[in-house]
């Protein structure tokens, strides 16, 4: 029977038939027993599993949210990461699943002193002094103790919970079962991508698994920021740390949360908010590795005035390309310029359909422009950034995690600094930042960096023209010379060739126009503008003048 076939088949590719069984229970018992049929997995639930009445009349989003919570670590991590999602899933099920928390027992001293010790580089007794029984915190995949090491150091040991790899790694097999069954048997989810969602959910537990991740992570980030002396990111004590234990330096201060105790340590909480926001940016705007887990828990105000940061086990990761798009969509927000940001869309998000730009442009300015302006306090930044990549989707438009994931962080700093300083604009600190960053894009290092990569560009695209002319000659020499034409429009073809032929000739002379300029740049001799010889730039200039030519002559019809 069909039933029984697929029954099987989920089966052997979940390889836990036990587990599968339990979800599906939880998810009947929660009212989803339709759509459980419907996907042909009512073999796994017998004749006697009913609906929980007491969920009956409970919307379907916190019905769901509620299986989750039940359903494990697993799944309260889908959750989490759905909630980031508000270009995909619709706001009721966001809003739920931003309640989403960690409800674990906490481990036994007995068990993490047993795991810690088997998996320690060094014997337990000779790397800590004392150890904290009870924890500090706890979550699904790790929970935190205070410890002092040998050397007197105060330090948090965060310890992985022994078996949770395994347990997440067999969830997310029942995951993608399920994603497949559900785009296969129930179209109207086909539009929330089922499947890929459970791949970027995979991709994302998996290196918050791994604690050298998040050591490196910290390692990098502490080195970007060095030059902000108010900011302190913890030490990693790597020499003791493995993939499933972290040991860091302990902070002891305020949490970001708590303005009446900042305020009776004698510190200004809007100078605070401003440094951290700061901080923020930078890691967006010139780092492009920044945090992507900022709440009042991993935000610290340490009592020599300094903000202390930690837990970065999830980060985004820019390129360049994205990073100056980020820069023009601040800019563009503020000016009211919705042509420029429909435009960095269509750049950052690859469209599934076409996506028309004029449409793009008035419905982010529909929904956008009532709230730009709007009195501070009235509105939350991150929340229209959201509400912008929502447009976006429905345009057709994927929108990428890291964006999603930087949006999310500036609605939490916007919520928190709106809460430490009432006056507190993200979107204006972020917008003079930008303008900042644009400014240092014209430095004399930016623009000589920038000039060595063209040229070696140019130089890359003209070493490699003459093999393919070479191949092209020979393919064409055993057609006897000829071509066999099959458009009638044979007086555009020729000026096409010749178009070609003054561009391979015009790219050689602005390419060695350009060397010479770049060259010529540093010249101490003869007159100077903004540090760079002038002579060097009229050269650069008529390289340049050269290569628009040559592409000109391509361009035309």
């Amino acid at each position: 029977m069909k039933v029984l076939s697929t029954a099987t088949n989920v089966a052997q590719a979940f390889k836990n038939v036990g587990r599968v069984t339990e979800i599906l229970r939880v998810l009947a018992k929660h009212g989803f027993i339709d759509l459980l049929h419907r996907m042909n997995l009512s073999t796994f639930l017998g004749n006697k599993e009913t609906e929980n009445p007491s969920y009956a009349e409970l919307p379907v989003p916190e019905r769901l949210r509620l299986s989750f919570e039940e359903l494990g670590p697993t799944f309260i991590k889908l959750g989490q990461l759905l909630a980031t999602r508000s270009d995909l899933i619709p706001d009721a099920y966001v809003e739920e699943f931003s309640k989403l928390q960690d409800r674990v027992t906490t481990l036994s001293f007995e068990e993490i002193h047993s795991f810690i010790k088997q998996d320690l580089k060094v014997p337990f007794d000779e790397v800590f002094a004392s150890f904290d029984e009870i924890p500090n915190a706890a979550a699904s995949i790790a929970q935190v103790h205070f410890a002092v090491l040998k050397t007197g150091e105060k330090v948090a040991v965060k310890v992985q919970r022994p078996g949770i790899e395994k347990i997440i790694q067999n969830d997310i097999s029942v995951l993608r079962g399920l994603a497949v069954l559900l785009e296969k048997y129930i179209p109207e989810v086909q539009i929330f991508n089922p499947i890929g969602l459970v791949e970027e959910f995979f991709q994302t537990i998996v290196f918050e698994l791994d604690f050298r991740v998040e050591s490196n992570n910290i390692r990098k980030i502490k080195a970007n920021l060095k030059d902000l002396p108010k900011i302190t990111i913890p030490i990693v004590y790597e020499q003791y740390s493995t993939s499933r234990i972290l040991i860091l330096e302990r902070f002891e201060g305020i949490r970001f949360s708590d303005k009446t105790a900042i305020l009776k340590a004698g510190i200004d909480p809007k100078s605070i908010i401003e440094i951290g926001a700061d901080a923020f940016f930078h890691m967006v705007m010139h780092d492009g590795l920044f945090h992507g887990d900022l709440h009042p828990g991993n935000l610290f105000v340490l009592s020599n005035g300094k903000i202390g940061i930690i837990d970065f086990g999830i980060v985004g990761r820019l390129g360049k390309r994205v990073k100056d798009s980020i820069i023009t969509i601040f800019i563009a927000i503020i000016d009211e310029d919705y042509e420029s940001l429909a435009s960095e869309y269509l750049v950052l998000c690859a469209p599934s359909e076409e996506t028309d730009l004029n449409i793009l442009t008035k419905d982010l300015m529909d929904t956008m422009s009532p709230y730009i302006g709007m009195s501070l306090g009235e509105v939350n930044a991150g929340k229209v950034l959201l509400r912008s990549t929502s447009i976006a989707a429905q345009h057709h438009l994927k929108v990428p995690r890291e964006l999603m994931l930087l949006f999310r962080s500036i609605m939490t700093i916007d919520g928190l600094g709106k809460k430490l300083d009432p006056g507190f604009d993200v979107l204006q600190l972020g917008n003079r930042l930008a303008k900042q960053v644009i400014s240092s894009r014209y430095s004399k290092e930016r623009l000589t960096h920038d000039l060595i990569i063209l040229g070696r560009d140019l130089q890359d695209t003209l070493e490699s023209f003459p093999r393919l002319l070479k191949r092209f000659l020979r393919v064409w020499s055993h057609n006897h010379f000829a071509f066999e034409l099959k458009s009638k429009e044979l007086l555009a073809l020729t000026e096409a060739v010749r178009s070609l032929n003054y561009f391979f000739y015009t790219a050689i002379a602005s390419l060695t126009t350009i060397g010479v300029g770049v060259a010529l740049l540093f010249l101490d001799k003869g007159p100077v503008l903004s540090g760079f010889s002038v002579y060097g730039l009229l050269v650069l200039s008529f390289g340049f003048w050269l290569l628009g030519r040559g592409l000109w002559a391509i361009k035309k019809p």
